[in-house]
């Protein structure tokens, strides 16, 4: 079969641009669980304008929201096994991959957001990181949704009675069902994409998650009550798969480090800024929003306090001592 001049410039003219398109723009899927409006979507849309910046253009982050690509221990795997680039999972489910995260797992263990910021960027998460290179992963850093509350259809959670018997969803965590199963709660660890369907059905009556999730996800539409508990606080691992990791310059590697630290303060700033906005939303929209009193946390606090001392028995002893001491200082710092 004879081949044509004009053909055979076309087909070169076809294989230069793809040569071209594919050195100019090599595209990381991001997968996360939570609405694009969420601050965690918020997020990944400027840590993709950033690595665009750092990067010339050579990366793309493509974010994939509401577990389009799979829930959030989906998503480990998936990176694990080259399926999907990144991903960002909340500190309790990835437990299950590091065991030491954990420690940020722990019930009403920071004081407030200033204490929880400075735990973020501490040597101690420095060291879990690093644990997730022996399973196929890259931790770059942590990102935040905001401390869990409560929410749920019965009534106004005063103390520790008003937890008693509530069906709460939550998430597969051991340290989060100890907890909640220590206040008395009924804990359900559904996938999160069928948490509103439970809700709405009166499969489940209550939920324990951040007020910019409720709102994103609508949940006000099918919880009545929001007490602003603040049990958990809702840290995020945000890795690599090492597969991908490790088809990257060190020039590539560096800047998706840098550009997740950059992110990060941009991740704090709107969780600090939207909270009271959100609050408000949430109680426009017909939750009635209270605070428990102090005087009934202690008991809720003495109940949790062996599911805490558990927590630190099983994992790192080394890890324990570095976590305890950069609390103690940062609770110094911030009081």
């Amino acid at each position: 079969m004879r081949f044509s001049w004009k053909a055979a410039c076309a087909v070169g003219a076809l294989l230069s641009y793809v040569a071209v398109g594919s050195a100019a723009a090599q595209t990381i899927k991001f997968s996360y669980p939570v609405a694009n409006s969420n601050p965690m979507g918020q997020t990944i849309d400027r840590f993709g304008e950033i690595v665009a910046e750092k990067t010339g253009g050579a990366l793309r982050v493509q974010g994939f929201p509401d577990a389009q690509l799979g829930n959030e221990i989906q998503t480990v795997s998936s990176a694990q096994g080259g399926i999907v680039e990144m991903g960002v999972t909340s500190t309790a489910g990835f437990a299950g991959t590091v065991a030491e995260f954990d420690l940020f797992n722990m019930p009403f263990i920071f004081a407030n957001d200033r204490v929880l910021e400075r735990m973020m960027r501490g040597k101690a998460v420095g060291q879990m990181l690093e644990k997730a290179g022996a399973v196929n992963l890259v931790g770059l850093c942590l990102w935040d949704y905001g401390f869990r509350n409560f929410t749920n259809n019965r009534g106004p959670i005063n103390g520790i009675d008003d937890l008693s018997g509530l069906r709460m969803r939550t998430i597969q965590n051991r340290v989060y069902l100890d907890s909640l199963a220590a206040l008395g709660v009924n804990p359900n660890p559904l996938p999160f994409p069928e948490t509103y369907g439970a809700l709405e059905t009166g499969a489940i009556d209550s939920n324990e998650i951040a007020n910019s999730v409720t709102r994103s996800t609508s949940f006000y539409e099918v919880q009545k009550y929001l007490t602003e508990s603040r049990h958990f606080a809702t840290a995020a691992v945000v890795y690599v798969g090492k597969r991908f990791w490790d088809q990257l310059s060190a020039d590539q590697q560096g800047a998706l480090r840098a550009s997740c630290d950059e992110a990060a303060a941009f991740n704090r700033e709107i969780i600090t800024t939207s909270g009271a906005e959100t609050l408000a939303y949430l109680a426009e929209k017909g939750m009635q929003v209270n605070e428990i009193p102090a005087e009934n946390m202690a008991a809720i606090k003495a109940a949790v306090a062996p599911v805490i001392e558990q927590v630190k028995g099983r994992v790192d002893a080394d890890l324990v001592t570095l976590f305890s001491s950069e609390l103690a200082a940062a609770e110094a710092q911030t009081n």
